[in-house]
């Protein structure tokens, strides 16, 4: 199939139709069946068949406790079988940051936090044998302003010294050897983290929760929880579940039918491409060490090599709020132009996008508001974090104090007339752009 050509700005339309499922579902299609039956009743209901929701089940279920999710679409639908398949340390705010809003001790902690959700994550991987492609390769983060360089240089040194994470500060002079670009002032390296394959990440997980007897229940969405006496009850599209307690683990899809949560909770959604396929040489000739890649621009260029090493997908804010995705396509294929301009003339075949779960803490929400538990909040850093805090979340409802986390206590503010439909996305496109702007973040050096 030719791919359609996406190329200075301009979209061919002599070309074949852009695909607009992600291109992870070539490998991993997700179901198109509702089956199975939900139960009337289980110990436990979980909301959100993703990362944490399933992960939650498994630990649950392993307890000895019935399990029921429901997912308002396939199993795996949102952002565990879009993203960018990125596995990192999961934390939107530097070591900087945090030492700067919570001082230094439970910076540091918070740190620790996620280099164990890393962990934890790749050892489910490892221990339930699911093949997701994950490798830690390492991630490297380019500096889009020599500002932006410098601040990692200070970054750096507090996490190696601080919180003994190994990372390392790359110069222009030498940055060749990770990116085959100039745009960038550097860079700084994330030794420790990896990528994977996300749809394939999230089938494997699936089934693994399955065979351990946990019901999910795709297309099957939750139209209201109510409390009834010490119990709940779940009301969705094929009748009414009771349940002993409910965990929430909807993330960018959290909506109004959860009042206490879906206000703090903003899905913003993300845009990505696969180009065509241009051959593992052409790959490793523009990412020598085959790493994840990241920038700093509020826009955010996230790329990589595909699983096989033949594409190269590329993610980011083209817009903060929905837009056509031929579009989008334009927009993602010209900023991927602008690090490689070698791929100018390469073709696009698939543009897709998903919701990331923003909160205005910048960390995750995990614990119970209003007798619902919840954990939500991965503010584009879920590949581990979600898995790891649907894990911690489900201990919390067992009761086990090996559920506490560094996140506990951390309650973001709610966004005011924000009830699950972020009505003001358009105006955060246009003051994040203008932000880059001012910053001359421009890929330009």
């Amino acid at each position: 199939m030719q791919a359609l050509l996406v190329s200075g700005g301009c979209v061919s339309t002599m070309t074949s139709p852009l695909i607009t499922n992600p291109y992870w579902w070539d490998a991993a299609p997700r179901e198109t069946i509702d089956a199975p039956q939900p139960t009337p009743r289980a110990d436990v209901a979980i909301i959100g068949a993703g990362y944490a929701g399933l992960s939650a089940a498994l630990t649950v279920a392993r307890a000895g406790r019935s399990v029921v999710v429901f997912e308002a679409e396939a199993p795996g639908w949102g952002a565990s079988s879009r993203s960018g398949g990125m596995v990192g340390h999961g934390h939107r705010l530097s070591y900087v940051k945090l030492i700067e809003r919570y001082g230094a001790n439970r910076a540091t902690a918070l740190i620790r936090e996620g280099v164990a959700s890393l962990d934890f994550t790749a050892d489910l991987i490892a221990r339930e044998g699911i093949a997701a492609h994950f490798s830690r390769m390492g991630r490297f983060r380019g500096a889009a302003s020599a500002a932006d360089y410098e601040a990692m240089g200070r970054e750096a040194d507090a996490l190696n010294t601080s919180a003994g994470m190994a990372v390392e500060v790359v110069p222009f002079a030498e940055m060749r050897r990770e990116i085959s670009t100039d745009v960038y002032h550097g860079g700084l390296i994330f030794h420790a983290h990896g990528g994977l394959h996300p749809a394939l990440f999230h089938q494997g997980l699936l089934a693994v929760a399955r065979k351990e007897g946990v019901i999910v229940c795709g297309f099957t969405p939750v139209l209201s929880v109510d409390r009834q006496g010490a119990s709940w009850r779940v009301t969705h599209a094929r009748g009414v579940t009771e349940a002993g307690e409910v965990l929430a683990c909807t993330n960018g899809y959290t909506h109004a039918g959860l009042p206490g949560l879906a206000p703090k909770i903003v899905g913003i959604p993300s845009y990505m491409i696969a180009t065509e396929p241009i051959g593992q040489n052409r790959v490793r000739a523009l990412i020598p060490n085959m790493r994840m890649l990241v920038e700093t621009r509020a826009t955010h260029l996230y790329f990589r090599p595909s699983p096989d090493g033949e594409r190269i997908v590329l993610g980011g804010r083209a817009a903060l709020h929905p837009i056509p995705l031929p579009k989008a396509a334009e927009t993602l294929k010209h900023w991927l132009n602008g690090v490689f301009p070698d791929l100018r003339d390469t073709g696009v075949t698939h543009c897709w996008t998903g919701n990331v779960a923003m909160t205005r803490s910048d960390m995750p929400w995990i614990g119970q508001r209003d007798g619902i538990w919840h954990a939500l909040g991965c503010n584009g850093s879920g590949v581990a974090l979600m898995p790891y805090l649907g894990h911690k979340l489900a201990l919390k409802v067992l009761g086990s104090s090996d559920g506490t986390t560094a996140y506990d206590g951390i309650e973001p503010k709610a966004v005011p007339f924000h009830n699950g439909k972020p009505w003001f996305l358009p105006a955060m496109t246009a003051w994040w752009r203008f932000q880059d702007w001012r910053a001359g973040n421009n890929l330009r050096r």
